[in-house]
């Protein structure tokens, strides 16, 4: 069964803004000139379900009262923050529901067409009987929730080994690499929906990047290009490196991105990372080579582990 929530409007520029920018959901299509009517399907890709928005020449005149809720249940706290930092970001104030339950279980907000929205917390329990699940369990981590806020909190550092992905919760310890990439083999194996892991290419800087100290300044450079991994939750960009990692920090700078697949972040990051060095270092102009850029960088990253 497939579920979709239908509605007319008269603010449709608006809710749109809202569910897209504020909550994450993806526009999944729309329609215009059908029988004087216009509108927007928004929702997740992976998901049975969908909100349909509609306007037309007739306006809307719609009849609510406090307890008519829109709600939302997310996975993970990280979401939770990502939406009220989305929210406080484009001036959408919080209020107070009516029901008590909501107030200390949830969020509540008011879409642009006056309807409430709860965002509240429901994380999946991790059930797969695989072996790096069995290890989670093991640790004493039992939902997706947990596991998410155990990861982000392991101090940064490389694993001894690349491919091997449990080894970020048995050496206490990964790389933006290693964590996202855990993250998203236990969610594809615990069929954890609308998690992508995404490798991008960011300018990185000692501003944006500030535990790199001043190895860019000391060799006359203001940036190099710096593979990173991140997850996708939902539609929100989400960072688990650690426990003062924003993506907001470094958005700005991204240069290109993409979905992989975790086994990706073994072999396929560095050459993609490397080919992109090398572009680089074409057009821009620098008397410096590819040996020792990569030597600079990888000060950079030694100081991030420090």
């Amino acid at each position: 069964m497939q579920f979709r929530h239908a509605r007319h409007t008269n603010n449709l520029e608006p809710l749109i803004n809202f569910y897209t920018e504020i909550i994450g959901l993806e526009k999944l299509g729309g329609f215009k000139d059908h029988d004087d009517y216009e509108g927007v399907f928004l929702g997740m890709k992976n998901s049975d379900w969908h909100l349909e928005f509609t306007a037309s020449h007739e306006k809307a005149d719609h009849h609510f009262d406090e307890d008519d809720l829109i709600v939302f249940y997310f996975n993970t706290e990280a979401e939770i923050k990502a939406i009220l930092k989305n929210a406080e970001r484009n001036n959408v104030a919080l209020i107070k529901p009516k029901n008590q339950y909501w107030e200390s279980n949830g969020h509540t907000f008011l879409d642009p067409d006056g309807f409430i929205v709860v965002i509240s917390l429901r994380p999946p329990a991790l059930i797969s009987g695989d072996g790096i699940t069995k290890t989670i369990l093991e640790n004493g981590i039992n939902n997706w929730n947990d596991l998410t806020k155990q990861v982000q909190n392991l101090p940064y550092g490389r694993n001894s080994g690349r491919s091997d992905f449990s080894l970020v919760i048995k050496e206490n310890k990964g790389t933006c690499s290693s964590k996202h990439a855990l993250l998203k083999k236990i969610a594809d194996l615990n069929n954890i929906k609308n998690v992508s892991l995404i490798l991008c290419i960011y300018k990185m800087t000692e501003y944006n990047t500030p535990k790199i100290g001043h190895v860019l300044t000391d060799n006359s450079l203001e940036c190099i290009p710096e593979a990173h991994c991140y997850l996708k939750l939902n539609g929100n960009r989400i960072d688990f490196t650690g426990q003062n990692a924003e993506i907001a920090k470094i958005e700005k700078d991204i240069l290109t991105e993409m979905e992989i697949q975790p086994e990706q972040v073994v072999d396929f990051k560095i050459d993609f990372h490397k080919d992109f060095l090398r572009q680089w270092l074409k057009v821009s102009g620098l008397k410096i080579t590819f040996d020792e850029i990569w030597e600079i960088r990888e000060k950079c990253i030694a100081n991030l582990a420090e």
